[in-house]
């Protein structure tokens, strides 16, 4: 594994950042989750909304139609928002939950399912909605101890949703709002082109 003070969890390939052992002690666990989410956020800094809502970022894992930046981002704040409930939950209750609470461990469909929101949500709302999810479960899982973090029982959960949803989905947001940066610097205003395809039938609605 890379030295935990090798590697610029901004700057450095995505490939020499999932070298990193993120779970290593010797690793600030808050510092990094900054360091990855400035990473995320400025991929898509500066895009129009109509940019946001372009399908063919990915392909659905649950056979929908193609996934867009807003559906992804979208996603990462559904759960920050469910992990600052199950985190206070677990603190409460020493409870984590498990695969099966969600859709029987099939989380392809049970994201599937709530991907509806925010497709057609504003880009404007969804990051509002991602810095308050954001806030919530930084304060939430910053009740745990770095130890209680790093255990087997709470890892997975508390990783997941402050470090480890950012890099699965930066492979994809990274290569995905690089091209729609192509194309809005190239003027495209991301919407179907207005003007008739079929002449004939608009002179005789004419």
């Amino acid at each position: 594994m890379i030295e935990a003070t090798a590697t610029d969890l901004r700057r450095a390939t995505l490939a020499e950042v999932r070298e990193v052992s993120l779970r290593s002690g010797t690793r600030d666990f808050w510092a990094d989750e900054a360091a990855l989410f400035d990473r995320l956020s400025t991929s898509w800094a500066g895009l129009d909304d109509a940019a946001w809502h372009v399908p063919g970022a990915a392909p659905s894992d649950a056979g929908g139609p193609d996934w867009s930046l807003a559906e992804h981002v979208g996603h990462i704040v559904h759960w920050q928002e469910l992990a600052t409930a199950y985190t206070t939950e677990a603190i409460d209750t020493g409870r984590w939950p498990s695969d099966t609470d969600f859709d029987g461990g099939d989380f392809d469909t049970y994201n599937e399912r709530y991907r509806a929101p925010w497709a057609t949500m504003p880009r404007d709302e969804i990051l509002e909605r991602s810095a308050v999810a954001r806030r919530d479960v930084i304060a939430a899982a910053g009740r745990l101890t770095d130890a209680e973090i790093r255990s087997d029982a709470a890892w997975g959960w508390v990783f997941m949703t402050l470090h480890g949803h950012y890099l699965d989905h930066a492979g994809i947001i990274e290569a995905w709002t690089a091209t729609l940066r192509i194309r809005q610097n190239d003027g495209d205003p991301f919407i179907d082109d207005p003007r008739p395809t079929d002449h004939a039938a608009f002179l005789a609605t004419d």
